[in-house]
């Protein structure tokens, strides 16, 4: 078996495992998911994420001053 014939052969076995797949996907039914998020849990998720962005900044700040203090 040639390289390129296998490769065809990965393509099609790939192809056919994403169509069923995504059949797969489209009989779930998601119709609930915006109807149980409220407004607290969107302020903690933003909150959250700032907290992310701001930890690295704010513990290289600390750790020059705690250096600064001691050298």
């Amino acid at each position: 078996m040639s390289r390129k014939s296998l490769l065809i052969r990965l393509a099609a076995m790939s192809a056919a495992v994403a169509a069923g797949s995504a059949h797969a996907v489209t009989t779930v039914d998601t119709s609930g998911v915006l109807a149980n998020i409220d407004a607290t849990s969107v302020v903690a998720s933003i909150v959250a994420v700032g907290a992310i962005y701001a930890l690295p900044g704010f513990a290289k700040w600390s750790v020059k001053k705690v250096a600064g203090f001691f050298g």
